[in-house]
């Protein structure tokens, strides 16, 4: 059975994703749905996105309505691996960045997609989690 690499994917890449083909978030999500990767997520990243989604400048980004952003968390929630995202830890200088270190650790996830420089790629690694930028990630990892 081969082994896949398993993500957790900050909002931001999760949103840009879905926007325009051809750039890494979107790659990764294409990644994803192709089966090249696992997606790792949480109730409160999904609770993030769903909440982000509806932000009028994100709207317009996406194109997408209530019912393709219902569509699009709904199928997170099927095809993704869903953890509590309950374990508490105090990682990032952002505490709600702290969220997706605890999906990643209760995932065991390989790593933390993000362009956060600040408050999660600064971390570089934790507990083995490795923090990349969607391009970074596409390059190095998908070999794209």
């Amino acid at each position: 059975m081969p082994n896949f690499p398993l993500v957790v994917p900050d909002v931001n890449v999760l949103v840009s994703g879905t926007t325009t083909s051809q750039t890494p978030p979107s790659q990764i999500l294409q990644a994803w749905r192709d089966g090249q990767i696992e997606i790792a997520t949480s109730l409160p990243i999904l609770e993030d996105l769903s909440r982000v989604l509806r932000y009028p400048r994100v709207v317009e980004l996406t194109k997408m309505n209530d019912g393709e952003q219902t569509e699009y968390i709904t199928t997170l929630q099927a095809s993704a691996i869903v953890v509590p995202g309950t374990i508490s830890v105090q990682v990032s200088s952002d505490p709600d960045d702290n969220k997706l270190f605890s999906c990643a650790i209760e995932s065991e996830a390989d790593y933390i997609i993000s362009w956060d420089k600040k408050h999660v790629l600064s971390i570089g690694e934790y507990q083995g989690i490795k923090t990349i930028t969607p391009a970074n990630f596409v390059k190095d990892v998908l070999g794209k």
